[in-house]
C-alpha cells in the first residue's frame, strides 16, 4: 500500500505569508490537505522553460501556490507562495 506523500514546503515561500490571521490558517490547511489530494490538478498549470517540468498553482485565500509532485520519493514541493495582486 503507498503512504501518503510527504509535502516539503520551501522557506522563502513561506516566509510570504504573515505570521498570523485567518488566510496563513486558509494556506496552511491547504498545504496539509495536498498531502491527501495531490492527485487531483491544481487550478492551472505552468511549465519551467528551463527544465520543462510541469508545476500545478492553486489559489487559495488570496495566494497563488505552486508546487509539484516528485513520485521517485514520494514527495510533493511547495516551491512558491505568493500574494495575488
Amino acid at each position: 500500500m503507498r503512504r501518503d506523500p510527504r509535502v516539503l514546503v520551501n522557506l522563502d515561500a513561506l516566509a510570504r505569508l504573515s505570521a498570523s490571521g485567518k488566510r496563513r490558517n486558509e494556506v496552511i490547511d491547504f498545504l496539509k490537505a495536498l498531502q491527501s489530494t495531490a492527485d487531483f490538478p491544481g487550478d492551472f498549470h505552468v511549465t519551467d522553460p528551463e527544465s520543462h517540468r510541469p508545476f500545478q498553482v492553486n489559489l487559495v485565500a488570496g495566494y497563488a501556490i505552486t508546487w509539484w509532485t516528485d513520485d521517485p520519493v514520494n514527495e510533493i514541493k511547495v516551491v512558491d507562495i505568493h500574494p495575488i495582486t
